[in-house]
């Protein structure tokens, strides 16, 4: 019946997302929490101080979520033990658990398995004293098979086109400025929701003045607190129309609501939108398309439009912040026969001079 499933963690809870409709499985609550063995939460406090300093807020995030739902699951099912006094079997016990009630596909599962792995190998590293015969059980639980990927969705310009009209013509401006963004710079999902007016300069360009180059650099994906930043360059044709229609509307939603900031992304309240604001407005894209339209596709568009044009992967990799070309061979969705490859004029040269010396 559904297209798409998306599983993720909220607040403690198991979110299973079927396109349009939700399930969930309430795994954790403030009671279960409270009743979670002190000598459990004192572990995972002692390991998260440590895990966020090699970590990004985000993963911490994530990880004591994971950590809550593993320790109320104790708190139901195996006496509230104690972590260091677990058993193979109880480990055996929840990850069967995770698959058969919580229908946890193998992203997630290895998620959970990682976290508890992690937590594991602190507990050997830094209380070996304490717990001398200690030992990690996680390497014997085994990992759920991966999972084959959903086919992934390779756009058209056309069909971006037909997109932004459509988003014209239910009056959705904000949404059309979004996605000029993504078709213009190929940036990330995080990185879109940090953009704010005043890193965006129509005099500051680069490039032939055919970028603009945002006037400060943008946090990009990386590990850690101290995670890259790089400015972004965005495709100016192409986004200042979008950008222009957006502005006038968006401050006359923050001052209906009072709102002072300068992020460029408001939800209804003229607060700052964020990552999941934007998927809950491309959930309905896919009304208008014939595929599944999702972010981090227009990153694939991005790239292979660029190269499209004849631009080099040298160019492309500087453009989007890669680190190495090799990305761009990643993102490039172009087919053979769409490819621009050296040295065919001179194998039409030749064929050419063949075909005279034949006659």
């Amino acid at each position: 019946i559904c297209t798409q499933i998306n599983l993720f963690v909220h607040n403690g809870i198991q979110v299973v997302s079927f396109n349009r409709k939700t399930y969930r499985k309430i795994i954790t609550s403030p009671e279960l929490i409270e009743k979670i063995n002190p000598k459990n939460k004192a572990l995972a406090e002692r390991f998260l101080k440590n895990f966020a300093t090699k970590r990004s807020p985000k993963s911490v995030v994530v990880y004591r979520s994971n950590l809550n739902i593993f320790f109320c699951y104790c708190v139901e099912n195996l006496d509230n033990v104690f972590f260091v006094d677990l058993r193979k079997s109880m480990l055996l016990d929840f990850f069967d658990y995770c698959v058969t009630t919580l229908k946890w596909n193998s992203a997630r599962f290895s998620q959970m398995h990682s976290c508890l792995s992690s937590l594991s190998t602190f507990v050997e590293d830094i209380y070996d004293d304490v717990y001398p015969s200690y030992r990690n059980l996680l390497p014997k639980i085994e990992k759920l098979p991966k999972e084959f990927a959903r086919k992934k969705s390779v756009f058209t310009k056309e069909e971006i086109d037909k997109l932004m009209s459509w988003l014209g013509e239910i009056n959705k401006p904000q949404e059309q400025y979004l996605l000029a963004l993504m078709i213009s710079s190929g940036a990330r999902a995080s990185e879109l929701a940090r953009f704010t007016t005043n890193i965006i300069d129509e005099n500051n360009t680069a490039f032939d003045d055919l970028f603009l180059e945002t006037t400060e650099e943008v946090k990009i994906k990386g590990r850690g607190i101290n995670a890259k930043s790089k400015l972004r360059y965005i495709l100016k044709d192409t986004f200042l129309p979008y950008y222009h229609k957006w502005l006038p509307i968006r401050e006359q939603i923050m001052k209906e609501n009072g709102k002072e900031h300068d992020y460029i992304f408001i939800n209804q309240f003229g607060e700052p939108a964020n990552v999941s604001t934007f998927r809950g407005w491309i959930e309905k894209w896919d009304d208008v398309l014939d595929k599944h339209f999702y972010i981090h596709s227009m990153r694939h568009y991005f790239c292979s439009e660029m190269l499209r044009t004849g631009v080099s992967a040298d160019f492309v990799k500087e453009i989007i912040a890669w680190e190495s070309s090799d990305m761009v061979d990643v993102y490039n969705d172009l087919s053979v026969k769409e490819r621009t490859f050296k040295g065919l004029d001179k194998l039409k040269a030749a064929m050419e001079q063949e075909n005279i010396n034949n006659n």
